[in-house]
């Protein structure tokens, strides 16, 4: 049952095709518009090797499809036909100097037809993975010598060409950890099977490797990065031990999905059993053994019934099930279905739970880094359950969103942001507030209202009040951005959450009511260890700052990448490197501290008389 990692230095044998078709699905880039990013690739490489035709091509099951082509008129052809499939097919720069004369192509259409391809040189795309999707190749109707300086060269754009894919992939598909798919292309991926097979069977296999308890303890004792580095060592061993024809997802922090191939129920479970036998296996992790104590939940569905956050619900409540039992694994039964019982006496409890007092804000300071001081902070939701305990944001939170209750809960909110803006302006305690709203709330009449008059009501100008939502809740409809526009003529700031992990509609960019782009921790925690993730916040930072917004990073957890976003002319920043939320009782002793200025000189950084760091 157990794979063979890949390697991208051997040729491609066709046992992991399967794999390598769904890995360029993962892409996302397969008949997409033209990318000027890709394009340039191409037209470069006509320039350096003086050629007529240059290619980025991406080999599918049946066809070849360019996703950058300069002096070629075709957008794509049959894979029969391609020369990049041998290009993957021999894992290294393939050369052609006369088709005419070479017995693989001498017959090619694209040889004897209206092109006539005389000469070829294609460089394999192969991702850090170790799949080769397609090639970076060039082209010429008469028959060419290629040294092997050009050969280097070719591989060079080859390389640049599988920097452009990979940045694609990762903003807002790929684990940041462990570079796997993630659960929003678990979703996709399952759209996907519905369509192609919709009355198929399927079985997901969810696996928690390590318990919240274990997590907290481990963090604790080791720090983020010793279990950032086991967490790849255990998806290495998970696509090592995957069975032929699944597919793996990393869904959460410590959760993994594997959705296995069509097959009985009774061969699913022994697939499951073989997986977890070798998990369990002791291993080595940075010079320290791990032996894993983890349960499988699983739930067999027919694709176009269940929901993939429906899928892992019951997959969840199933290994729940099976922990607590001590079984390895369990399959999903609707009789104890206790996560669908929790979230329903959750929704139940929120407005209960706020007369009661049940719920309080803490409060994320934020660096102004222009002004060299923390001039805001962002209202965040807690909530202690009388029967369920701390109950994390992002377990109630989307249930609310699903109900009329959204609109009690973001009143409370506001009025409690603001009573306490209020409380600290009396001391002398100028800051802004931040507060997430949901589209749901933009779009209900009079919601702009009720937040003008709450300003008014608790003595708070507009204008200290900053409001986020996510490109999702932007882009719901007209009444959304009418209800943002009224808002920023109030005075308040508008901030779009979450950039880089949604739609990314760069043209709609132009007409939103937006002041500050908040970057994703997603992008930005990462930058201190890849610098394809740190291009990638650079353009984003300077894309912003072109369009007039303002830029704000969250996540930033190390000294590190505070350097490096300053350098990068982030406007702002948020993060646990700079404090956790914090109650509000604390927030006039953090202020008091004067950590800035330690920050900076720790950054080698100052602030001028302009504001800005020198």
């Amino acid at each position: 049952m157990r794979q063979t990692p890949l390697n991208p230095s051997t040729p491609w044998d066709g046992e992991h095709e399967q794999e390598r078709i769904y890995v360029l699905e993962c892409t996302q880039l397969l008949d997409t518009d033209d990318s000027e990013a890709f394009d340039r690739i191409t037209r470069l490489a006509t320039h350096v090797f003086n050629a007529p035709i240059a290619l980025v091509s991406l080999v599918h099951q049946d066809r070849q499809w360019f996703k950058s082509r300069c002096g070629f008129d075709l957008k794509e052809t049959d894979r029969d036909t391609a020369f990049c499939d041998r290009t993957i097919e021999l894992g290294d720069v393939l050369v052609v100097e006369d088709t005419t004369q070479d017995e693989r192509f001498h017959d090619n259409p694209l040889v004897v037809g209206y092109h006539a391809i005389r000469f070829y040189a294609g460089a394999p795309l192969v991702l850090t993975s170790g799949h080769a999707l397609g090639s970076m190749c060039i082209l010429d109707r008469r028959p060419r010598t290629f040294d092997s300086a050009q050969r280097q060269r070719l591989a060079e754009l080859a390389a640049m060409v599988v920097t452009q894919i990979e940045l694609h992939q990762r903003a807002g598909r790929v684990n940041e950890v462990t570079r796997l798919p993630n659960r929003a292309q678990l979703v996709d991926d399952l759209e996907r099977l519905c369509r192609d097979f919709p009355r198929q069977r399927r079985v997901i296999v969810l696996v928690d490797v390590i318990g919240q308890a274990a997590l907290q303890a481990a963090v604790r004792a080791m720090g983020i990065e010793p279990l950032e580095h086991a967490l790849r060592n255990i998806a290495a061993r998970l696509v090592a031990a995957l069975p032929q024809g699944a597919m793996l997802h990393h869904v959460s922090e410590t959760r993994f999905s594997i959705l296995l191939g069509a097959g009985s129920r009774e061969l699913s479970e022994h697939a499951a059993i073989d997986l977890l036998t070798y998990m369990r296996e002791r291993f080595d992790s940075g010079g320290v053994s791990i032996e894993l104590r983890i349960q499988a939940g699983l739930v067999d569905f027919e694709l176009d019934t269940v929901s993939a956050a429906d899928a892992l619900l019951k997959a969840s409540s199933a290994m729940h099930e099976a922990a607590s039992s001590e079984q390895s694994h369990m399959w999903h039964d609707p009789c104890f279905d206790t996560a669908h019982w929790r979230a329903f006496n959750l929704a139940r409890g929120v407005s209960i739970g706020l007369v009661r007092g049940e719920f309080r804000l803490v409060y994320q300071p934020k660096l102004n880094l222009s002004m060299g001081a923390f001039s805001g902070v962002e209202a965040l939701i807690r909530w202690t359950h009388p029967r369920y305990g701390v109950v994390p944001p992002g377990d109630f939170v989307p249930l609310v969103e699903e109900t009329a209750l959204i609109h009690e809960f973001t009143e409370w909110v506001l009025n409690s942001a603001l009573a306490q803006l209020a409380q600290w302006e009396a001391k002398g305690i100028s800051l802004t507030m931040a507060v997430n709203v949901s589209s749901r709330n933009l779009e209900r009449p009079g919601f702009v209202d009720f937040v003008s008059e709450a300003c008014a009501r608790h003595g708070v100008s507009p204008v200290h009040l900053h409001i986020e939502c996510t490109e999702n809740a932007i882009m719901t409809s007209q009444a959304t951005l009418d209800a943002l526009g009224r808002l920023k003529a109030l005075g308040i700031q508008i901030s779009l959450d979450d950039f880089g992990t949604g739609y990314s509609n760069l043209a709609c960019l132009f007409d939103l009511p937006v002041g500050m782009l908040k970057l994703d921790q997603s992008l930005v925690m990462p930058i201190e260890s890849s610098p394809r993730a740190l291009k990638l916040v650079r353009s984003l930072i300077d894309l912003g700052h072109s369009m007039g917004y303002r830029m704000l990073a969250e996540g930033v957890e190390t000294q590190g990448v505070l350097d490096l976003l300053i350098a990068a002319g982030c406007d702002a920043i948020q993060g646990y490197f700079l404090s956790k939320p914090l109650e509000a009782e604390n927030i006039p002793t953090f202020l008091g501290t004067n950590r800035v200025g330690d920050l900076l000189t720790s950054s080698g950084s100052s602030v001028d008389s302009r504001g800005s760091y020198t």
